[in-house]
């Protein structure tokens, strides 16, 4: 009986992961970005509890949503209702062993949306500087607000929408290219996710 449990586990396992690969490629559950880490500032103790309960709510998220898709006709506030949910109980698991400041900082990060999270990260890698900073914020907000009236301007039209963003992101990188180093640059070019290419959901 262990057996076939046992068997039945593994071959679960092994559908889910080539169903989630097909459906949502490359968001198999990752450890925290090793910049939030050093910015932390934990232990390697908390550290492996924190990659631990940060894998699991990954893996939460994943299965809602890949069977939400399964389903079909998502209800977009629900699923985030879910899923903030989820992020909730992770943040009051995760309490009990992190020290407070961590643990603020910690909490900003797991509730910022996947964008935000993304770019989060992006600030930690460039490491920029109180003055580099100061630009950067300045170009991405007036990237935002120009991002926003071509959704509302495209809506419904993702083609036209993608179409319409293309120059919009060469004019941001050349403006970007004027603040960053040439290191930076590339770090920057390195994050841009590919065309086709789902980013993990962390």
């Amino acid at each position: 009986m262990k057996k076939i449990f046992i068997t039945t586990f593994l071959l679960f396992s092994i559908c889910f992961s080539v169903f989630a690969q097909r459906r949502f490629p490359d968001i198999s559950p990752k450890d925290l970005p090793v910049e939030l880490v050093d910015k932390l500032n934990i232990n390697e103790d908390v550290e492996k509890k924190l990659n631990k309960a940060y894998v699991r709510l990954q893996e939460d998220v994943i299965n809602t949503m890949i069977i939400a898709k399964k389903e079909g006709d998502i209800n977009q506030e629900d699923l985030k209702v879910e899923l903030n949910g989820y992020r909730q109980k992770h943040l009051k698991k995760v309490k009990d062993f992190m020290p407070d400041t961590a643990y603020t900082t910690y909490e900003e990060f797991i509730m910022l949306d996947r964008r935000e999270r993304r770019e989060y990260i992006l600030v930690l890698k460039l490491k920029l500087t109180p003055d580099q900073k100061e630009k950067y914020d300045a170009i991405q907000a007036s990237n935002e607000q120009v991002i926003s009236k071509i959704k509302e301007q495209y809506k419904g039209d993702r083609e036209a929408m993608r179409d319409a963003l293309i120059p919009l992101k060469k004019q941001q990188f050349q403006m970007l290219a004027q603040v960053l180093t040439e290191e930076q640059m590339e770090i920057l070019k390195a994050s841009v996710p590919k065309r086709g290419n789902r980013q993990p959901i962390d």
